[in-house]
């Protein structure tokens, strides 16, 4: 009977859509904007983000991976974002 069953052979629809985060950035490091956007993939994803850089450094993210970077590159970025295995305290 189970070879009479037929599966598809790709389980995720096309249609599904991932998260990505959009962070903007000033001259200082600090972040001046973040949203998120949902795209097909990396490359719509970064077509999007390309889109709301206005000038400022921004930062594409995939939950923890950096997928792109685009504008100014005179300050530092992040590879990854990791949670710390204990949470700061403010106490000394």
């Amino acid at each position: 009977m189970a070879d009479l069953l037929k599966f598809p052979a790709n389980s995720r629809p096309r249609h599904v859509r991932r998260a990505y985060q959009v962070h903007r950035f000033v001259k200082s490091g600090c972040v001046l904007t973040s949203c998120i956007i949902t795209a097909r993939d990396d490359s719509d994803a970064k077509r999007q983000a390309a889109g709301l850089t206005a000038g400022n450094r921004t930062e594409l993210w995939a939950s923890d991976r950096l997928v792109a970077v685009f504008g100014a590159f005179e300050n530092p970025i992040a590879s990854a974002i990791r949670l710390h295995a204990e949470r700061p305290t403010t106490e000394q």
